[in-house]
Parts: structure tokens; sequence; C-alpha cells
């Protein structure tokens, strides 16, 4: 079983001729780009470009491989292996839209970047004839957010070097490689931008101590219409224990990149999706039930899975409440004074990190108990509409990591889980963030109360507490299960 998770590396410090042969090759992949969708006919691919099983003919649907045939090649100038990409970028995307709109959806045709330095000027004009037509509006409003979110569109290389070669190990050379320097700690690049020929194609210089990442070859590739680049990590070292050594040791495949330019800080970025194998998923002996709260990020309690016995429970104070508070201050000063509240004022990245690191802990904690990870269901439906949780971003990051470490992952129904005592399963009154039980005494937090009954619901099963009381008969069979 494997998972896909994108890793993005910051290329660091490239010389003027490495960014002068990166964004001739963002130029001319966008402008490639813009041309193949000018030249769409888009009757032909929705006639022709059907991919029809021969099992099931009733089963058709659109697909890239199936489309990309009808495309004319891009004239531009570039690897061919980026022409190649380019190719199968356009055919996915017009793929992609197709079959949006045979299941009816309210989308556009794709669109593309515009690398003209004017365009940002000019966006806003395509409002002005706009009037009370939807489909205009949706229209400008695509082309606008095409502009808005950069000038060129992002190199797409649809295979690493490394994994393109065939049965013989003929291919070589083509989109991109990743490679270690073995004689120090250093990740770098190769990425295959240039026709041959090209006036700014150069050699790649010393190449020396290279090796590849995932086969563990030695580099020899002296082309001249490739660079070479390093990459940026972390201090702390998780790229290279989540990705590298992975791939090291045959666990993970570097698959696909992009080459991302970011105008606001001229910096360039490759993101590398990686195919990363996932570990046997193990029959949990326990449940660790996980409740989002407000005072702490997550409470936590273990169970056992035979009689819903608690194993262990607390809570973990890493103050993400009090930065966010802290923060939020920050934005409002700044605001008061008359300043421009930026990006960077929100701390995402920060915030991230300390939900990564506690996902870490807790599935650190799930392997010792041989737990399955059971969390709530926290979507809230108002006025007919769904309302996603911030807590959700915590549910993700579990859900993928759980996958990779072959831990359980169950999501469970929320109501009264705070309220209902674990010890008896009476309804306990609540004092802030406190709750004390009329029935048996309890007296304790309430996150901790509700991550004892989260972690109990992954034994419940709605069919059998069917005519017997439902989920309040069952969180009162465990009345006298609990020790603390």
């Amino acid at each position: 079983m494997f998972q896909f998770l994108t890793c993005a590396f910051k290329l660091h410090n490239p010389s003027r001729h490495k960014r002068d042969v990166m964004d001739f090759a963002l130029d001319q992949y966008t402008r490639g780009y813009a041309a193949m969708l000018d030249a769409v006919n888009v009757d032909l691919l929705r006639r022709d470009g059907k991919y029809v099983p021969k099992d099931h003919p009733d089963r058709w649907r659109y697909t890239a491989k199936s489309i990309a045939p009808l495309l004319a090649r891009p004239q531009v100038e570039l690897h061919s292996s980026v022409k190649d990409s380019l190719l199968q970028a356009v055919a996915g995307n017009l793929a992609s839209y197709l079959e949006l709109e045979r299941t009816g959806a309210n989308t556009g045709f794709p669109v593309c970047r515009n690398p003209n330095p004017v365009a940002d000027k000019h966006a806003l004009d395509h409002f002005i004839h706009v009037g009370a037509d939807q489909d205009d509006y949706d229209q400008s409003r695509a082309k606008y957010l095409a502009v808005a979110r950069g000038s060129v569109m992002p190199v797409y290389f649809c295979r690493a070097d490394a994994a393109s070669q065939t049965p013989k190990g003929s291919a070589r050379n083509r989109n991109f490689s990743l490679l270690w320097n073995t004689h120090k700690r250093q990740l770098l690049a190769v990425l295959y931008l240039l026709p041959q020929g090209h006036p700014l194609g150069h050699p790649l210089g010393v190449t020396q101590h290279l090796a590849r990442l995932d086969t563990g070859e030695v580099f020899k590739s002296n082309s001249r219409g490739a660079i070479l680049v390093p990459l940026e990590m972390g201090r702390n070292g998780w790229q290279e224990d989540k990705f590298l050594q992975p791939a090291m040791q045959d666990h993970a495949t570097a698959q696909t990149a992009y080459l991302v330019r970011d105008d606001r800080s001229d910096e360039y970025f490759l993101h590398v999706a990686f195919r990363i194998e996932c570990a046997a998923q193990y029959e949990p002996v326990t449940w660790l039930g996980i409740d989002k709260g407000i005072l702490f990020t997550a409470a936590y309690a273990v169970v056992s899975a035979d009689d819903g016995r608690v194993v262990t429970l607390g809570h973990f104070d890493d103050e993400l409440r009090a930065l966010q508070i802290k923060h939020g201050k920050e934005r409002e000063r700044l605001a008061r004074n008359g300043k421009k509240v930026m990006r960077r004022h929100y701390k995402r990245k920060a915030y991230d990190n300390i939900l990564h690191t506690l996902a870490n802990e807790l599935i650190a904690m799930a392997l010792k108990y041989q737990a399955g990870i059971v969390v709530e269901d926290l979507d809230i439906k108002v006025r007919g509409g769904r309302v996603i949780s911030r807590f959700r971003k915590l549910d993700r990051i579990l859900r993928y990591k759980c996958r990779l470490a072959g831990v359980p992952f169950r999501s469970v129904f929320a109501a009264w889980s705070s309220q209902i005592c674990h010890h008896c399963g009476e309804t306990m009154g609540r004092d802030d963030r406190l709750v004390t039980c009329p029935a048996c005494g309890y007296a304790g937090h309430s996150d901790d109360n509700a991550a004892v009954n989260i972690a109990r619901r992954a034994m419940y099963h709605k069919d059998d507490w069917k005519g017997r009381g439902g989920h309040r008969a069952f969180h009162r069979s465990f009345a006298n299960t609990s020790t603390f």
C-alpha cells in the first residue's frame, strides 16, 4: 500500500545564469500552455476523447491518456521531456474539465497565467462588461485569479529521471533527478529544461560525489540542457527523515515535480511528489480517543478494545491557544496603527509545526499501546450547508500519518461527548471547562472526559443498540469500568 505526499524544497541561492534558464523555461512553458488551450477543439475532445473500457463500455470517462493524442505537440523551446510533461499537464486539466462538465458541475474552461508584465494592471478590466451575466462573471473571475496566482505557470515534470528508465535502462537524462552528495549532507536536483544547442545551455560542471537519491547510482551526466541546483532542507531534519531516508532505503520514490517561481519573493521552489510505502495496518488492542478542546489543543484517553476500561488519559498543553491569542492581539495593534496586516502575521507555519509535532506524539502513543486513533467528526450543518471546523486540520494530518504508520483511524459522532459521564453514562453539569456528575460524583476536566467517550465510540455499532436505548445505553454499559 502506498501514499503520495508532496514536499516543497527551496532552491538555495541559484546563480544569475540558473535564474535566467529557469525564467526562460517558465516563460516558454506558460506560452506553450496558453497556445495549446487556444488551439483546443472542445467539440472534438467531447466526441473522441473518451476512454471506454472494453469490459464495461457504459462506464466511459475522460482521461489525460485518451485526450493527449488529440492535442498538438507544443511548439516551444524546451527540453523534449518538458514538452511531454506539458502535453500531459494540459491533457489532464482538459480531462478534469470535461469530467466535471459531464457530471453537471459549474466549472470554467481551464485558463493560463499571463507572463506579460502589464497583465496585472489590466486584470480587473475583465469585469467592466460583465453586467448580470453569471457566465461572464465566472470567466472574468477565473482570468483575474490566474493573474493573481503569478505571472507564469509552474513547470511540470511528469516523472523522475531515475524512474523513467525502460527495462533496458536506455531512458536517461530527462525530466528531473534528485541527487545526494555522498561526502556531505546536501540534496541537489538536476532539472532538464533547455533544448539541444540552446544558447543558454552550459555543461553541468563538477558532479563528483553525487548519487541518485532512490537508486544509489553514481550520477555521470554533463548535459548542456540541464542545471544543477542545491535544495534547502529544514534545520530540524524532518524532510530528511520523512522523505529522503525512506527514498534511500527503497521505501519511497520521487514521482513527479513542479518548478515554481514565487513572484512576490523572487524565489524558486521544487515541489516533489513522493510515493511512500505504508506500514501494514494492525488490529487494535486499545483505542486512543482524541478530543480537540478550547484550552488544550488535544486531550487523549486510551481504553481497552475488549471492555472499554480506561488505561490512561491526559492532555497536551502545547500553548497553541495562547500563541493564537498573542498573535491576534499583534494583528489588532497593527490595524489600529494603520499598518498593513501581512500573511506572515498569521503565523500559519508556526501553528502547523505545533500540530505536526502533536500528531507525531499521538502516533507514537498509538504504536506504544497498539491503539487505533479515534477523532470526532466535527462537520456542522448550518441552514442546509456544512461548516468545516478549524479543528479538521489536525484530523487531516493524523489521517495521513496513521496511514503511513499502519495505525487504524476512525471518525465518530461528536454529540454530548463532553457531557456524558464516562464513569456511569449519565448527563453531567458543566462549570466552565469542569464537569461534575450528580449521579456518581465524578468531577474532572470536560476534555479528558470527552476523550474517554470518543475512544469508546469506536466500539459503538448503531444496529447493535437499536431498540436498546441507542448511544446513551451504550455509554451506561461502561459503568464501573473506569479507574481514573
